[in-house]
């Protein structure tokens, strides 16, 4: 269980989130909505370490049976190590850097170990076999001149490689026309199981109908107002979140 309790964060002195506390469970699917500005990408880029996000009070803890991990202070390889995966709003391109050295590296961090060019060749190709990637893009700088749907494909590659255990998606519609989302979301829905969880930021609602959720946290303003379960969702997409009675 990925446990938070009284998270407050603050970016340039301006509260983004305000003492809120969730429980992400392996084996469960959440959901957390609001409208624009309400603290969503921020809970994400704060559990992962980002440090834009000053973090003002928490708790932050993984349990593993009767093993309890604090997060804080560790840096966000550290947390990566941990199983914790951000799939960005926005996803950045890193020039100079080819796809393969750099999938490498974070398969290598992640096992502690060294991997030769031929082994690591072995374990990456039948990955992006399945994924219908051309193994052309391992020579190409990372997202580099990608389409969205590209970028999309890489960072599903990046779960198939690495299997994390908390899988954030942040609103990961961004960039992409309705064909490539459609696509994008059934590949995501493949790899859910029993072992992770996927905690989906959104405000489009269409990725439920391929990954459902056990439980939805709606945010307003840096505070969770409501949750429940998915019938939740279909409240708000009929009557909107001016109607959702604060908890």
């Amino acid at each position: 269980m990925l446990n938070i309790k009284k998270l407050s964060v603050k970016v340039e002195e301006k509260i983004i989130l305000d003492s809120i506390s969730m429980d992400f469970e392996l084996g469960k699917n959440y959901c957390v909505i609001g409208k624009n500005g309400s603290g969503k990408s921020s809970l994400a880029m704060a559990i992962m370490g980002h440090p834009k996000y000053q973090i003002t009070n928490w708790e932050l803890k993984i349990e593993n049976w009767k093993l309890k991990i604090d997060l804080l202070g560790l840096d966000p390889n550290e947390r990566a190590k941990l199983g914790i995966f951000v799939a960005f709003q926005h996803i950045p391109e890193i020039k100079w850097i080819k796809l393969f050295e750099f999938l490498r590296s974070i398969y290598d961090a992640k096992n502690e170990s060294t991997t030769s060019f031929l082994s690591f060749k072995k374990i990456i190709e039948p990955l992006m076999k399945q994924l219908e990637i051309s193994m052309e893009f391992l020579r190409r700088d990372v997202n580099v001149g990608f389409s969205g749907g590209e970028r999309r494909k890489i960072e599903i590659l990046q779960l198939k490689l690495l299997e994390p255990t908390y899988i954030f998606l942040d609103e990961i519609d961004s960039g992409l026309d309705v064909d490539a989302f459609k696509s994008v979301v059934k590949m995501m829905a493949k790899l859910n199981h029993d072992k992770n969880s996927f905690i989906i930021i959104t405000h489009i609602f269409d990725i439920l109908k391929h990954i459902p959720v056990d439980h939805v946290y709606i945010l307003e303003e840096g505070k969770i107002i409501k949750e429940g379960d998915q019938k939740l969702v279909e409240v708000i997409k009929k009557e909107g979140f001016i109607n959702i009675e604060k908890k």
